[in-house]
């Protein structure tokens, strides 16, 4: 059974264990490790049993939330599991946080249509931004 849960120390080296699987050039276990003794940082690991199915790293400054990380594993997409975390961030930044920005490969489609079915829209682009590969990133945004 899938849980929803905050990023801890019982659940850290699962959810950098994804981010490995899922990024070209993921954060470290020792990063995240570091950003649950952030008071700015917000984290939600998404547990089927011992492995993360998911997480969300979000981080706010003032008023603005950046989505820094949504990671779902490949056989659990298309459950609803990026859109349960981001609904798990929204509830807990209500009142404190009235923006939320990101950045997207240009290339991952996928994303960018859950974005925007999340409410975010695009607002900018970085030409060469990320890295093996080379590639643009498209930064969007949403109120909420």
């Amino acid at each position: 059974m899938m849980r929803i849960e905050l990023m801890s120390e019982e659940n850290v080296a699962a959810a950098a264990k994804l981010a490995a699987a899922c990024f070209t050039t993921p954060w470290s276990e020792d990063i995240y490790r570091r950003e649950l003794e952030n008071p700015q940082s917000i984290a939600f690991v998404c547990m089927d049993g011992e492995r993360a199915a998911g997480f969300i790293h979000c981080s706010y400054v003032l008023d603005e939330l950046t989505l820094n990380t949504l990671a779902v594993a490949e056989d659990c997409r298309r459950k609803g599991i990026a859109r349960k975390l981001w609904q798990t961030v929204r509830e807990l930044v209500t009142g404190m946080c009235t923006v939320c920005y990101l950045e997207v490969r240009e290339s991952n489609l996928p994303a960018i249509t859950l974005y925007q079915s999340l409410g975010f829209a695009q607002n900018g682009y970085r030409a060469r931004y990320y890295q093996q590969p080379e590639e643009a990133a498209v930064l969007m945004m949403a109120e909420l």
